[in-house]
């Protein structure tokens, strides 16, 4: 598959989530073309720590497998969960959550 390069100003839109006691601040950009989410950054770990990047790297990678054409919804469906078959396993499967829960601006 072919990345779909986004537009230089693109709609978005920043929400909180919480993980393991701790909040994030997640922005998720869309593209005007196919009204889906197709990049996504978060802040909320101690910034220059080992999650800080981690976190950092993590959103690159969502975000060109979205550009990708990779369908959020069977992404987020096989991220670890935890014992209660609901809950995701790391802050990697809460931001995939949320991207597949917001389908259009």
């Amino acid at each position: 598959m072919t990345r779909a390069r986004l537009p230089e100003r693109r709609p978005n839109f920043t929400t909180q989530i919480e993980y393991e006691n701790r909040a994030y601040s997640v922005t998720l950009g869309f593209d005007v073309r196919s009204n889906r989410v197709a990049e996504v950054f978060t802040h909320g770990a101690k910034v220059g720590s080992g999650m800080d990047r981690l976190i950092d790297d993590v959103c690159v990678a969502l975000s060109l497998l979205l550009q990708h054409g990779v369908d959020p919804a069977p992404l987020a469906a096989s991220m670890g969960r935890l014992g209660d078959g609901k809950s995701p396993a790391s802050i990697i499967g809460a931001l995939a959550d949320l991207i597949a829960r917001e389908v259009q601006p």
